[in-house]
């Protein structure tokens, strides 16, 4: 039971998640190798100091979680106003950082505790969201915020990189200007969307002046084409009705003809009889009276009676 209880005294707990070092509660000396999670034996008069093996995050906001409240600074001068000095901001933010294993002695050392020492980091690195959203214009913040998270991320990590801290990633979260520019800045962005609505709109106008204009050239070709079409149709009717007449004249003159030929009129003959029948075709009844000189009579040789 004595060798139970004394191995007990002589091994202390690291959570998986943390790093330890070994701190004589005698001396206060201490262990520059840190340990990792699990069980590690130790004298009886040692135990371990922990810190962190998993990123950190520090945030500023108003979120009831945050570290510390948004970060109020101002921005640069704009180009356009420089006697302006900046608009005042308020940057909601966050930042993920990781000890360094072989600085953990040197970050006790210099503050005592992981709590003073991430005090410290949230002072250092609020300073330098503040001291960087300086060196930005205001219009920078809604077109290049990619841009500023880049350069206060460089900033944050080469101060806390010599304070035995490395910063992974950031994040701007939000950016509230003071709402008299915000309602500037959005007056203007409507004029410049009304301006180019505007632009649009006369080119839409312009291609719908085209199409009329294409329109009425269409209209106009066709109304020609129409007209060329009906002139030529009345010039074929008219040929072909001047072709048939033509053909059924002569077609009436060969046959007539032909029927004065088996007749044995002579031209006059022929006249009356074409008029004969010309009249019985206008008759209804189909009778034609017709008045027929009386004959005349020949004296020949001695028979004057005849």
């Amino acid at each position: 039971m004595v060798i139970v209880v004394a191995m007990c005294c002589c091994v202390a707990a690291v959570s998986p998640l943390e790093y330890g070092l070994r701190k004589s509660r005698i001396t206060g000396k201490i262990d520059g190798t840190p340990v990792q999670g699990g069980l590690h034996l130790c004298a009886p008069w040692q135990d371990f100091l922990t810190f962190p093996a998993t990123r950190v995050t520090l945030e500023w906001s108003n979120s009831a979680y945050a570290d510390r409240p948004q970060v109020s600074t101002r921005t640069g001068a704009d180009p356009k106003d420089p006697d302006s000095g900046g608009q005042p901001i308020a940057i909601s933010s966050a930042i993920q950082f990781a000890l360094k294993p072989s600085t953990l002695k040197e970050v006790f050392l210099d503050f005592g505790s992981y709590q003073a020492a991430k005090q410290r980091f949230i002072l250092l690195a609020g300073n330098m969201i503040s001291n960087t959203a300086q060196e930005f214009t205001p219009q920078d913040f809604w077109q290049e915020r990619h841009k500023i998270a880049a350069r206060m991320l460089s900033k944050i990590n080469s101060t806390l990189f010599h304070q035995g801290a490395e910063v992974l990633s950031f994040e701007i979260m939000k950016v509230d200007f003071a709402s008299s520019f915000e309602n500037s800045i959005t007056g203007v962005q409507v004029a410049e969307q009304q301006k180019v609505v505007n632009e649009y709109s006369q080119q839409v106008q312009q291609v719908e002046q085209q199409i009329n204009v294409l329109n009425s050239h269409n209209e106009a070709n066709i109304a020609k084409i129409a007209a060329h079409a009906q002139r030529k149709a009345k010039e074929m009717v008219g040929t072909a009705t001047k072709s048939a007449f033509v053909a059924k004249q002569t077609a009436k003159a060969r046959m007539y003809a032909k029927l004065q030929k088996a007749l044995g009129f002579t031209p006059a003959q022929m006249a009356q009889y074409v008029k004969i029948r010309g009249l019985l075709s206008q008759s209804a009844s189909g009778k034609v009276v017709v008045n027929v000189p009386p004959p005349q009579v020949e004296k020949v040789g001695a028979h004057p009676e005849l």
